[in-house]
């Protein structure tokens, strides 16, 4: 595909240091492009039901949004780790995002490794936005300079998951649905669960749920303010979605996972 455009829409960067880990196996979906870098110790790592593969000291693996990683911590000598993250919303030509295009190793080539390991630095580092941009899209380059592209994906399904993941925080109508597959109510709850499977509201409430679990381990929300941010402003109804879909309360899923 020719890129005409491409917006860094969000991003958010962490780690840890020298911190003791569990080598308990840890399965997760994030909402955001993963690129996590282990500078001391090791992750053991599957993306999508690949085979496991350790990314080794300053390794670094990568997993698109919206698929199941299993990770173990590997230590290193004294017992704890180090690795920092960025977690990505790439947007290609106004439409498609960058994982619906691109297929990625796992494990980055080992010769990016001290490349992406100053660009993290610096997107954790950089106060300013602007100051960070250019490692973000030099990031993205890297990302871009190692991937395969994706055989064709319905547009129909880009656009609809492009619609929910980026209105996900407002309500979404079924004719609101209707009209980004320009076609009748009917028509779209039929072309819905055959792409997708479930019905929208099912996919839809996936979404911000899976929004509001990596906010909950990310950042210091409360548990009401993640609600309304993901769409869900009534607190009780958002407590029995969460608990539905998860098997547990938010504030058990963060104090479990922080």
């Amino acid at each position: 595909m020719d890129i005409r455009s491409l917006c860094v829409c969000e991003h958010i960067s962490g780690g840890f240091d020298r911190v003791g880990v569990s080598s308990e196996v840890e399965v997760k979906s994030l909402p955001m492009l993963s690129v996590v870098q282990s500078i001391r110790g090791s992750y053991r790592v599957s993306v999508d039901g690949s085979p496991d593969t350790e990314t080794g000291d300053m390794g670094v693996f990568i997993a698109p949004r919206q698929v199941t990683q299993r990770l173990s911590h590997i230590p290193s000598a004294d017992g704890t780790m180090d690795a920092p993250w960025v977690f990505l919303d790439v947007e290609i030509n106004r439409l498609y995002k960058l994982d619906d295009l691109y297929d990625f190793p796992v494990i980055l080539p080992a010769a990016y490794n001290e490349e992406i390991f100053s660009l993290i630095h610096t997107i954790r580092t950089e106060k300013d936005f602007l100051t960070r941009l250019p490692a973000l899209h030099r990031m993205v380059a890297i990302l871009l300079a190692c991937a395969t592209p994706k055989s064709h994906v319905p547009e129909e399904v880009t656009r609809l998951r492009s619609y929910v993941e980026n209105h996900y925080a407002s309500p979404i109508t079924p004719e609101d649905l209707a009209r980004v597959l320009h076609c009748s109510r009917s028509a779209m709850y039929r072309r819905f669960r055959d792409y997708f499977g479930v019905s929208p509201s099912h996919y839809i409430n996936s979404v911000r749920i899976r929004r509001a679990r990596f906010l909950l381990t990310e950042t210091d929300r409360s548990v009401g303010e993640i609600a309304t941010a993901v769409g869900i402003p009534d607190a009780f109804y958002f407590a029995r979605l969460f608990r539905e879909i998860t098997g547990e309360t938010a504030t058990d899923y963060r104090r479990k996972r922080r």
